[in-house]
């Protein structure tokens, strides 16, 4: 650990009634941001230094985690300094400090799964007022101009790219984007999430939440609750729903369009492996997973009424 970093750390938590620092620990040092585990006299707290998102979207985040909290969801909230203020400036970048919460990622059961149905259902019920809507990073429109680059790929996956337009344009059509709205995670799967054994501790990484259809959640979280090894599992995605409708109950249009955003959630996801270079630069583990999401979707596609048949 740099001198300068625990000296910039030491001045930024005497903001704070949080006493010494006692130790400091190195967690991750990602393009985005480099999270630190910060041991102090009250206990350990996430040193958070935001290097990419600008003061807005963390504006966003902070009013978006206090309609968390008055909505009881579990998951790691930012900490106040002695003034009140979540958001610091330290040098170059911002800086928020977050609880820091302890577990692992779960193995998953209908037990997970059900938890987890809960916790997305009572995050559809916060209402999405003026200062909670923001645009999902994962839409039909990146996915349209995704489609639109590849012709100038410096690598080209004819097989992937073909796939991806076909399976945009299916969305495009057949999506109902009028369905009910409201605040989505948008990004649970079980690295983001914490447990201890089978109990939910937090939902984390707040950071791409925005406003949306509310399957839209629905779909990605199946994706990530309801697989194992490739294949939808049906006890996982009976759990899951009905966790969910104990909070939220889904309308019979959203039922109708389920399995699309269940493919929505897939193809979403393989769009993010794209659109984070791999357009451009050779990277086998991504190239794999890509073509793993294609099949899972290629799948769920051509069976879409025989997962109806497995839903409640």
């Amino acid at each position: 650990m740099k001198e300068t970093l625990q000296q910039t750390i030491a001045e930024v938590l005497q903001g704070y009634d949080l006493g010494q620092v006692l130790g400091i620990e190195s967690l991750t040092q990602g393009y985005a941001n480099e999270n630190l585990k910060v041991i102090t006299e009250q206990g350990p707290i996430l040193y958070r230094i935001c290097k990419q998102q600008p003061l807005h979207l963390l504006e966003y985040e902070v009013r978006l985690m206090e309609a968390l909290k008055k909505a009881g969801i579990k998951t790691a909230f930012p900490i106040a300094d002695k003034s009140g203020t979540y958001i610091q400036k330290s040098d170059e970048h911002f800086v928020m400090l977050y609880e820091f919460k302890v577990g692992t990622e779960p193995d998953l059961s209908e037990t997970v799964a059900y938890q987890m149905g809960e916790e997305v259902g009572k995050l559809s019920l916060i209402s999405l007022t003026t200062g909670l809507e923001k645009k999902n990073a994962v839409h039909l429109d990146n996915c349209q101009q995704l489609v639109s680059e590849f012709g100038e790929s410096k690598n080209p996956m004819p097989e992937v790219f073909g796939y991806f337009k076909e399976q945009t344009d299916y969305l495009v059509e057949n999506l109902d984007t009028s369905l009910p709205r409201g605040i989505v995670h948008g990004d649970i799967f079980p690295n983001n999430t914490i447990y201890n054994g089978e109990d939910l501790v937090a939902i984390i990484d707040f950071e791409e939440a925005c406003s949306d259809q509310l399957m839209f959640d629905v779909g990605m979280t199946i994706n990530g609750f309801c697989f194992l090894n490739n294949e939808l599992n049906p006890d996982l995605l009976r759990a899951f729903l009905k966790g969910y409708n104990s909070h939220r109950e889904i309308t019979e249009a959203e039922w109708s369009a389920l399995p699309l955003y269940m493919q929505w959630g897939s193809h979403g996801m393989l769009s993010w492996h794209l659109r984070n270079e791999l357009i451009h630069v050779p990277n086998q583990v991504q190239y794999e997973r890509v073509l793993e999401l294609m099949r899972r979707t290629q799948w769920m596609r051509s069976n879409e009424k025989e997962i109806m048949k497995l839903v409640p």
